[in-house]
């Protein structure tokens, strides 16, 4: 029998306490990365499982997991590495040690933590929301929803087109030779060729047919491939997981546009982008990483 909710507003409150003491605990080496949950408080409080990860990513452990009934709350604590955001372009940038722990009841509540070795690098890191790809996957374990997609399909598919112009043998020197290495034309039947007035039109629509949901879809059925997710961990995130997850493991639409007077004529790569412009594409910087990150050692 569910505890009452006055149990639950409780553990959501204490579950900010517990976040302190168990990055205080991270911080200091008491406490090991690990996965965490916390037990549906009964008349004797409630219960905090621990499971260490072993050196086992995040999203590897909680991907296509699934709470058990009994857990009000799940967590991760894990170390990694920051640094501070007007350093990104500085190659001898210096990053700062930093310590995470994120707890999520089944009420929507988060008790987000960090430390860091640099003060004003953990107070820029405590102000901020708690999101991300490890957020989406703790939601997905308790059956929660997650934020909608962070930009429309246009930008992934963008992304696997400037992808593979930046990745061709041969310099692309006209619109005609970088349209041949779009997405949609894997999908037309070898031989159809699309250009000319209806190009955006072909391209717009592929755009409208191939939504997230429309792609999540086709991953649970094992017909369109993404790296590190089989069809049934397609199926257990929901659309808006679904897209980060996609992305994360892309390289940035702005940091292909940048590459494309490398390997395209002068002309090609003013068509693509004015190509990309037409169909309302936006020049995103996300996500800022190529991959998800590995813990630090």
């Amino acid at each position: 029998m569910p505890a009452p909710m006055g149990d639950h507003l409780a553990t959501d409150a204490s579950l900010h306490l517990l976040a302190d003491h168990l990055t205080d605990a991270l911080a200091t080496g008491e406490l090991e990365p690990c996965l965490l949950h916390v037990a549906t408080p009964d008349a004797d409080g409630f219960d905090l499982g621990v499971k260490p990860l072993d050196g086992l990513h995040p999203t590897d452990a909680l991907l296509g997991t699934t709470a058990p009934a009994e857990w009000h709350a799940v967590g991760i604590a894990t170390h990694g590495w920051a640094y501070h955001v007007a350093e990104r372009g500085d190659p001898a940038r210096r990053r700062h040690r930093v310590h995470v722990v994120t707890l999520l009841s089944r009420s929507g509540e988060h008790a987000h933590r960090t430390r860091a070795d640099d003060e004003d690098l953990e107070e820029s890191l405590g102000g901020e929301a708690p999101s991300g790809e490890q957020v989406d996957l703790l939601r997905r374990v308790l059956g929660l929803p997650t934020d909608p997609p962070p930009c429309d399909p246009s930008t992934y598919w963008s992304i696997e087109w400037l992808s593979a112009i930046v990745a061709a043998d041969q310099p692309i020197e006209t619109l005609s030779d970088a349209v041949v290495l779009h997405p949609v034309t894997e999908l037309l039947r070898r031989g159809t060729s699309i250009g000319g007035d209806d190009l955006v039109d072909v391209l717009t629509a592929f755009h409208r047919v191939l939504t997230w949901d429309r792609m999540r879809e086709l991953a649970t059925l094992d017909r369109f491939s993404v790296p590190e997710l089989g069809p049934e961990d397609a199926a257990w995130l929901d659309e808006g997981s679904f897209a980060r997850f996609l992305l994360n493991r892309c390289p940035p639409l702005h940091l292909l546009k940048r590459r494309l007077d490398a390997h395209c004529s002068p002309e090609a790569a003013d068509d693509v982008l004015d190509l990309l412009d037409d169909l309302g594409v936006p020049d995103t910087t996300w996500p800022d990483l190529v991959r998800r990150p590995r813990p630090a050692a």
